[in-house]
């Protein structure tokens, strides 16, 4: 489907290309990862992004470490304990270390589903702004770059996208748990 899809896209444009000249003009590519990667709201993402997982990072090494203290602990009284008193606290061990594996999951879940909305919020920008060049300069086609083998230069305009998505949403809250950080 990838490659069909990809075969289509090269037909179309070589076929646009050796089009009259007026409507070659009338093409545009953009590069959409420059921009999402480079915009100030795709930057603003990825330091809310990586601020959070610093945070759960150092919660679940604290996690970690008191469960291996506590997997200590209970080796060492393994020999001072009844054998049903010792599984008692063995199985009380395994669910507290079973629910760090659920917590630790859920927050990379969380961090995922985070990062996901807020990049789809600065596509759909893109996507509105790619839309109003286009109609403003007379483009009847707008590539994404990933798309093309070749293009003439004149014919990018992701820089104009690139300014116009910085002034239009500078910044992106990220929504952990649907809700935007304070």
């Amino acid at each position: 489907m990838k490659a069909r899809h990809f075969l289509f896209s090269t037909v179309a444009v070589a076929a646009l290309a050796f089009a009259a000249p007026s409507f070659a003009e009338s093409i545009a590519y953009v590069n959409i990862q420059e921009i999402m990667r480079d915009s100030t709201a795709a930057k603003s993402v990825k330091e809310q992004l990586e601020s959070k997982q610093k945070t759960y990072q150092s919660e679940m090494t604290k996690k970690e470490e008191a469960l291996q203290k506590e997997d200590q602990e209970l080796s060492k009284q393994r020999s001072v304990l009844s054998p049903e008193a010792f599984e008692k606290k063995a199985k009380e061990f395994k669910a507290k270390a079973t629910s760090a594996q659920k917590d630790a999951q859920a927050k990379r879940d969380e961090l995922y589903n985070a990062s996901s909305g807020s990049l789809s919020e600065i596509q759909k920008t893109v996507f509105e702004i790619v839309s109003k060049i286009a109609k403003e300069k007379g483009y009847n086609i707008v590539i994404p770059s990933s798309e093309l083998l070749y293009a003439d230069s004149k014919l990018d305009i992701t820089s104009d996208v690139l300014s116009k998505l910085n002034s239009t949403l500078p910044k992106v809250k990220v929504k952990f748990n649907g809700k935007g950080e304070e």
